[in-house]
């Protein structure tokens, strides 16, 4: 397991590479096109925008990992080993996304940047919360890259549902502005990570069912 470990490892730090290069040329053109001072320009839309970006980069580099799982199945790697070395590149994945997108959104304090509205809003990505979002976007990845494999219907039907969640609860914050008030909203700030978690929880378990049966084409 620590030698497919070290074989997955290898491609997510390379896709963590260019998820934080990406981010460095937002912010680097952010700077240049002067959208500190407020204007509005593609920069500043990606900007503004990045964090709630970074769950679908996540997903789609974790949708990738497809060709890397059946590349290590080729080199000999089993199935078992190969699950237990995946979860520990999910980690890595979900809390590198986190520190990459909570070290971008710590800029505009940084720097005295104000951000306000929507943006600020998106901008709340240290809690529990975006990390448990972080990991059920990486899972739910994997397991719709490896269902399309045996079944292009399954696959579609996951990877539609989990980008229409990640829309809507991203369109839910904007809209709601971040605010809690109230007794509806009472219990959210905790009951979100439990529900996400619990999401990526029960894609793991699914994705180890189809991991077994997983079949090298």
């Amino acid at each position: 397991m620590t030698r497919c470990f070290r074989f997955l490892l290898r491609f997510s730090l390379i896709n963590l590479g260019i998820f934080a290069a990406v981010a460095a040329v937002i912010v680097g053109g952010a700077f240049v096109t002067d959208v500190p001072s407020g204007n509005t320009n593609l920069f500043s839309t990606y900007f503004d925008g990045f964090p709630a970006l970074s769950l679908f980069i996540l997903f789609m580099m974790a949708f990738s990992m497809t060709s890397t799982l059946t590349l290590a199945l080729n080199f000999g790697a089993t199935r078992k080993a190969l699950f237990g070395a995946l979860q520990g590149v999910l980690v890595i994945y979900a809390v590198g996304g986190w520190v990459i997108s909570a070290l971008f959104s710590s800029v505009p304090v940084w720097f005295g940047w104000p951000r306000e509205g929507a943006a600020a809003v998106l901008m709340l990505n240290s809690g529990p919360a975006f990390l448990a979002a972080l990991a059920a976007a990486t899972v739910f990845g994997v397991l719709s890259g490896v269902m399309m494999a045996r079944s292009r219907l399954l696959g579609s039907m996951v990877l539609i549902l989990a980008m229409l969640l990640m829309i809507v609860g991203i369109f839910w914050l904007v809209i709601t502005g971040g605010s809690f008030s109230g007794s509806m909203w009472g219990d959210l700030p905790w009951l979100l990570p439990l529900v996400l978690g619990l999401a990526a929880v029960v894609a793991d378990v699914f994705l180890y069912r189809y991991l077994k049966g997983y079949v090298v084409r």
